[in-house]
């Protein structure tokens, strides 16, 4: 019963490894309000502060010097139901996780050196999300079937990423940024007993990207974001370890292999008002396929590891995301945008605290521009995301949690950028 529950530590997981690129679950990968408002189109225009996540190369865009204070908030409600347990005399279940909202702030310093040159930092926090379930209504999941333990995983990251963006000639740049990050991951679940877990790590990635603008009409870019190696580090606990003779406690890691990312894309004006944007965003989820873990101690090691690893399975995605803005005026503009996001994770690897939904996601924002400041606000939500059922194959291994998985999204942001 045990391996029912134990794809609860990858939310934690994925919530430290922060590059922001998560593409399904209950974290996003959209910085930026700007870019958010058009859909997440920003790699071939990617022409304010957030160019350090989508092309750095976008940088040399910037005619002023800058300071930006940004954040967002996500709101996530996650659904779970099933009646796997009914014909074995367990409950049927249908819950909601409990209500909640995440911040998720960060700020940025620009320096225009030159006409062709452009430096800079940016500070942002591309996950900082968790989930909390009723822990009453996830008996059937406790080793006795009776027992109401802690379901909650509380998870933040934090980047800093320092950039720089040459342009060549009048119609092609080059930009490059280094991405800092450390995460942390709290994460509490059934196990035998309360197990909690508590891990951080530090790692580093980054990005390079390309923008070639032939004519003021249209421009294109890419950007790839590297792979990289995270060992996240720390302790793991279980309160009914110590019924069998073992330390309640022990030192645990878990190490993964991250993914690289690609993306294209391209702006065309065809009027002075109105920018048009279509991107293609490619990560290679394949590279998670699963997510082990050591213990030091030598029971746990003996005992608890090969039941506290896991299997993802997860695979190739490729987001397609279309943006609209209109310049209703020279200080006012109107956006939105639309994007396909084709879950990564199989039906036999579903489970209530990494939810993996295929969603139609919209957005919407306005933004105010005058000589010494900008003001961009937006909002994305994923409409039309689709109910999952876990597959028996993955029950029956214990690599999914039996039942229906839903999830539904809403984010609103805002940020303020002065120029000087």
């Amino acid at each position: 019963m045990r391996k029912l529950v134990k794809l609860c530590f990858v939310l934690g997981l994925m919530g430290a490894l922060s590059t922001g690129l998560f593409a399904n679950g209950i974290n996003l990968n959209s910085i930026g309000s700007k870019a958010i408002s058009m859909g997440g189109a920003f790699v071939g225009l990617a022409d304010d502060y957030s160019a350090v996540f989508w092309n750095p190369a976008g940088l040399t865009q910037m005619k002023n010097s800058s300071f930006t204070l940004m954040g967002s908030a996500i709101i996530p409600k996650v659904t779970y139901k099933t009646d796997f347990f009914v014909p074995f005399g367990g409950p049927s279940i249908d819950i909601e996780s409990e209500k909640a909202v995440y911040p998720n702030p960060g700020l940025g310093y620009f320096k225009v050196m030159s006409d062709n040159l452009v430096v800079g930092i940016l500070l942002f926090a591309p996950s900082g999300i968790g989930s909390e379930w009723d822990g009453d209504k996830l008996t059937v999941f406790s080793s006795d079937m009776m027992t109401s333990y802690k379901w909650k995983s509380q998870l933040g990251a934090f980047t800093a990423a320092p950039a720089i963006a040459y342009k060549v000639s009048d119609t092609f740049s080059i930009g490059a940024a280094l991405y800092l990050n450390y995460g942390m991951m709290t994460i509490d679940r059934a196990g035998l007993g309360q197990y909690s877990e508590d891990l951080s790590g530090f790692f580093v990635n980054g990005a390079i990207g390309a923008m070639f603008t032939p004519s003021k009409f249209i421009s294109i870019g890419a950007t790839v974001k590297l792979p990289s190696k995270l060992t996240l580090k720390g302790d793991a606990s279980m309160a009914g370890a110590g019924l069998i003779g073992f330390s309640t406690t022990s030192d645990a890691e878990r190490t993964i292999d991250w993914p690289m990312w690609i993306g294209v894309g391209v702006a065309i004006k065809p009027t002075d008002k109105l920018t048009i944007t279509a991107d293609a965003q490619y990560t290679n989820w394949e590279k998670i396929d699963s997510v082990p873990i050591v213990f030091t101690d030598p029971m746990w090691h003996l005992f608890f590891e090969a039941d506290s690893s896991m299997n993802t399975l997860w695979e190739d995605k490729i987001q397609y995301r279309f943006g609209v803005q209109y310049l209703v005026s020279e200080s006012l503009a109107v956006r939105a945008g639309y994007y396909i996001d084709d879950a990564p994770a199989p039906g036999t690897t579903l489970n209530i605290l990494m939810p993996s939904i295929s969603s139609n996601w919209v957005t919407f924002g306005l933004g105010y521009m005058t000589e010494k400041i900008n003001l961009d606000f937006g909002f994305e939500y994923n409409l039309g995301g689709k109910d999952r059922d876990a597959d028996l194959a993955g029950v029956i291994v214990g690599d999914a949690m039996p039942g229906t998985h839903g999830l539904s999204i809403f984010v609103p942001t805002l940020s303020v950028t002065f120029k000087f």
